[in-house]
C-alpha cells in the first residue's frame, strides 16, 4: 500500500472516531489528537507524531509508558489477572487488598490507619463526608474557594469553583473560606503583611456563618484545579490551630498530590499535617481506577458495614497495580528525582518569566506546576493567550492542560527526567516566542 493510501485509511479511521465521539460521548475532548501508544514520557498519534506528555492522564499514569516502573505494574496486574480480575475485597478475604492496605498504612501519616477502597477520589470524598459526619455527630462542612474535590453531589458542593456546580442542587450545610492564593489575594493584601487573613477567616465562618455544627474542613495541600496553588508558610499551622480549637476534623484530599507528585510521598509531609481522614485516588491503582479514604482510629470506631459500599471498588487487579506502583516509587527513589527535577523546572521557568512579561506567576511543588499567563500589569488573566500557547505547544510536540482562567498546568509522569525537562523548556520558550 502506498503512503497516500495509508494516509487515506488513517484519515477515514479518524473521521469515524470523531463521528462516534460526537454521537455517543458526552464529555468533549481537550486536545484534538488521536493517541495510539506511549513510550517513556512521550505519546504518539496515529500519524507517528511524538508529543511530550505533560499531563500523564491527569496524574493517573504516574509511571509513564513502557518504562521499567510501568512494566513492573503491568507484570503485577497480568499475574493477578491470571488468577482472577476482581473480587470485592469485603466479600471474602483478599490477600492483594490486605497487602495494599498494610503498605498504604505504612506510608501515610500516623494519624490515619484504616481504609475503605473505592473507585476514585470523588467517590472517596463522598465516603469521607459520610464517615466524618457520623463519627463527629455534626453535619456542617467547610472548604476553600478554588478547591476541587470532584463533581459528584457532595464533592461538587465542597468544590470552590462555580463552573463545577452549575445546574444541579447540591449538598446543604457547606461553607467556604478564601483560598490561599497570594498572587490573587481575595483581601487585596500582600503576604506576609496580610497576617494570613485567608486562614484566619476560617474562625469568622465558624463563628458567624455556621450553626456551630461544623464536622470538618476539607482541603487540598496544593490546589490543583486552578493551577498548583501552594499555601504560604504559616497557613496550615493557623488552619490546624483553628480546627483543633473548635473541634473541627481535618480531611485532606491527596487524590492529585499523593504518591510522589510533589516530591514527597504525600504533600502533607511538607507541613507535618496529621489529618483525621486522608483521601487518595488517581495514581493509587497504577493506571486503573482505584480510590480510598484512610481514617483515624476514632473515625473507624463509628464505621459500620452498611455505611458505605463499592462493588467495583478495591478492584483486585488495580490493587496489584497499586502495590507495584508504590514499590517502584520507593525502589527507584522517585520522590527525590521529582523534587530535584521539579526545582530545576521552576528555576528555569522563572528565568523565562523575566523575559516574557505575559508569564505572571510560576508556582508549584515537584511535578505539580503552574504557569499563569496574564495580559497586563494589573494581572488580567490571559485566557485566549493560554489557549494559543497550549495549541502551539501541541503543534511543537508537547501536550499540556489549561486550568483556572489562564494557567498552564504541568503534571508529567514521576519518571520525567532532566532531559525531558530540557525538551519541554525548549518547546515552551519557542512557543512563547511565536505566540507572544
Amino acid at each position: 500500500m502506498s503512503e497516500d493510501a495509508r494516509s487515506e485509511v488513517r484519515r477515514v479511521a479518524l473521521e469515524k472516531i470523531q463521528d462516534d465521539y460526537a454521537r455517543y460521548i458526552l464529555k468533549p475532548i481537550m486536545s484534538p489528537v488521536e493517541i495510539v501508544r506511549g513510550k517513556g514520557c512521550h505519546l504518539f498519534d496515529a500519524e507517528g507524531r511524538q508529543y511530550l506528555d505533560m499531563v500523564s492522564g491527569f496524574g493517573v499514569s504516574a509511571l509513564g509508558y513502557q518504562t521499567p516502573q510501568s512494566d513492573r505494574v503491568k507484570k503485577s496486574m497480568t499475574e493477578q489477572m491470571d488468577s482472577f480480575i476482581h473480587m470485592p475485597y469485603y466479600l471474602g478475604y483478599n490477600a492483594v487488598a490486605a497487602k495494599l492496605a498494610s503498605v498504604v498504612a505504612s506510608i501515610t501519616p500516623a494519624s490515619v490507619e484504616k481504609m475503605f477502597f473505592c473507585n476514585s477520589g470523588s467517590e472517596a470524598v463522598e465516603g469521607a463526608i459520610r464517615a466524618i459526619r457520623k463519627s463527629s455527630k455534626k453535619s456542617e462542612l467547610i472548604a476553600p474557594h478554588m478547591s476541587f474535590f470532584g463533581r459528584t453531589i457532595g464533592a461538587a458542593a465542597l468544590t470552590g469553583l462555580s463552573q463545577d456546580k452549575k445546574g444541579v442542587p447540591l449538598l446543604s450545610g457547606v461553607h467556604h473560606i478564601p483560598a490561599p492564593y497570594c498572587y490573587r489575594c481575595s483581601f487585596r493584601q500582600k503576604y506576609p503583611e496580610c497576617g494570613l487573613a485567608c486562614a484566619r477567616y476560617l474562625e469568622d465562618v465558624v463563628k458567624y456563618s455556621s450553626g456551630g455544627d461544623v464536622a470538618a474542613l476539607f482541603i487540598e495541600p496544593v490546589f490543583g484545579d486552578v493551577g498548583a496553588i501552594v499555601p504560604p508558610e504559616g497557613y496550615f499551622e493557623t488552619i490546624v490551630s483553628i480546627c483543633r480549637k473548635n473541634e473541627i476534623s481535618l480531611v485532606v484530599d491527596e487524590t492529585l498530590t499523593g504518591f510522589g507528585r510533589t516530591g514527597r510521598m504525600f504533600a502533607v509531609e511538607y507541613w507535618n499535617l496529621q489529618p483525621d481522614i486522608l483521601i487518595l485516588g488517581k495514581a493509587l491503582g497504577g493506571g486503573l481506577s482505584l480510590g480510598a479514604f484512610v481514617v483515624s482510629g476514632s473515625v473507624a470506631e463509628s464505621f459500620e458495614s452498611k455505611d458505605f459500599s463499592s462493588s467495583g471498588g478495591g478492584n483486585t487487579t488495580a490493587c496489584a497495580g497499586g502495590l507495584a506502583m508504590i514499590g517502584s516509587i520507593l525502589q527507584d527513589d522517585l520522590c527525590r528525582s521529582v523534587d530535584e527535577v521539579g526545582r530545576y523546572m521552576v528555576d528555569a521557568l522563572r528565568a523565562l518569566q523575566e523575559r516574557f512579561p505575559s508569564i505572571g506567576d510560576v508556582r508549584g511543588l515537584g511535578f505539580l506546576l503552574g504557569i499563569e499567563l496574564i495580559e497586563d500589569e494589573v494581572r488580567t488573566p490571559a485566557k485566549m493567550l493560554a489557549q494559543r500557547v497550549k495549541a502551539k505547544l501541541q503543534e511543537r510536540g508537547a501536550l499540556v492542560t489549561v486550568y483556572g482562567d489562564s494557567t498552564l498546568r504541568l503534571t508529567p509522569a514521576l519518571t520525567f527526567s532532566k532531559e525531558n525537562a530540557d525538551e519541554f523548556l525548549r518547546i515552551f520558550e519557542r512557543s512563547m516566542q511565536e505566540v507572544t
